[in-house]
């Protein structure tokens, strides 16, 4: 019986040994997970990114060789504008956030707080409001752009909107769509045939941007809505004189243009390549307008599928000389790769930095900047 009782007193303590290396080691891998994932919640929130130096601004003038390249750069770009990456975006002193649909106003105020507390370069603060598509529906409702039939109507909701966004910090409107069709969405559009169009964008971009609220004209060269959806297929499209005429007849009026990855020939031909990153399409824009040139989103892959890999991509949009690069990939890591991708190519001779330069001194100046 003493035998018995040593040999079970043996294995209960052999059981239980074995039970607290199972506790220790299932401890040791928890502690593991968890500082794994705090130091990957620390990248995603881009503690590991370094600051830039904080610009020289002197009575509200800045001098563009008082900026670092990779300043510069940064500037040419909008992001996604999320809580968690308000110190990324700020370190990188990124040029602009995007709005995206929230619960309500307050979050919307709150964000937008956040982003432009103790700036030295505000960042533009965008969002898509056209009406049928409207980041604030949950709370506020406006008016289908697919709706308006007069001038003064369109111009009345240039006005209302223009007040809002502004009440609540929003600079840049995405919005009017002058594509003359929306056979996609079916609301994005204003109705009627090429000067109709022109008038009710006209009326409207003018009620927008007295409340102090740049106009997005888009989607140039046209035919953005009609084909296939960018968002998802590469686009090809016939551009017609019609389709550019809302443009041409809105460039003195509108403070920006928002350029399509459409690959476009006819009236304008981007050679084969999508509009966005063809600088024979840009130069065409750029030739009757000299407000800012903003490019799509650049991950859509009506763009993503043209290039062979995201540097391709990258180089592609900042040479074909668009002033700001829309790109909503949310790791502060990839945005901050971009910038050393463009650094490297000015350094290379790919891109002209007098190039960078331009593009930089029109954003600061449409932020109310003096550029010296």
């Amino acid at each position: 019986m003493s035998m018995k009782r040593q040999q079970k007193k043996t294995t209960l303590s052999r059981v239980g040994n074995s039970l607290k290396t199972q506790r220790t080691l299932f401890f040791v891998l928890l502690a593991i997970v968890i500082l794994l994932s705090i130091a990957a919640l620390a990248k995603v929130m881009g503690f590991f990114i370094p600051s830039q130096p904080v610009p020289v601004i002197v009575e509200n003038t800045i001098r563009m060789n008082s900026l670092t390249l990779d300043q510069k750069i940064a500037q040419m770009i909008i992001v996604s504008g999320q809580k968690w990456n308000v110190a990324a975006w700020k370190k990188l002193q990124i040029g602009g956030i995007h709005l995206f649909a929230k619960a309500n106003e307050s979050i919307f105020r709150e964000t937008i707080d956040l982003f432009q507390e103790k700036t030295t370069i505000p960042f533009f603060v965008s969002v898509d409001l056209e009406g049928c598509h409207n980041p604030f529906a949950t709370f506020k409702n406006f008016t289908a752009a697919s709706d308006i039939k007069t001038v003064e109507a369109a111009y009345q909701k240039g006005v209302e909107e223009g007040s809002y966004l502004s009440s609540v910090g929003i600079t840049i409107n995405f919005a009017p769509v002058v594509d003359l069709q929306d056979t996609i969405w079916k609301c994005r559009s204003f109705p009627g045939d090429a000067e109709q169009i022109t008038d009710l964008a006209g009326a409207y971009t003018q009620g927008v941007q007295e409340q102090d609220i740049v106009a997005t004209a888009k989607h140039y060269p046209g035919k953005t809505l009609v084909v296939h959806d960018p968002h998802k297929y590469l686009v090809a499209a016939t551009i017609s004189d019609a389709d550019t005429l809302p443009f041409e007849a809105l460039s003195p009026l509108v403070k920006a243009v928002m350029v399509s990855h459409v690959i476009s020939s006819g009236a304008v031909d981007s050679r084969g390549v999508p509009a966005v990153a063809s600088p024979e399409a840009i130069q065409e824009l750029r030739s009757a307008f000299s407000g800012l040139i903003i490019t799509d989103e650049i991950n859509m892959l009506g763009l993503k599928k043209f290039y062979p890999s995201l540097d391709d991509l990258y180089i592609a949009v900042f040479a074909a000389g668009s002033d700001i690069i829309i790109n909503f990939n949310e790791d502060p890591h990839e945005i901050r790769r971009m910038i050393s991708i463009i650094r490297a190519a000015v350094e290379k001779g790919e891109i002209s930095e007098s190039r960078i330069d331009d593009s930089v001194r029109r954003i600061l100046q449409a932020k109310g900047f003096i550029v010296v």
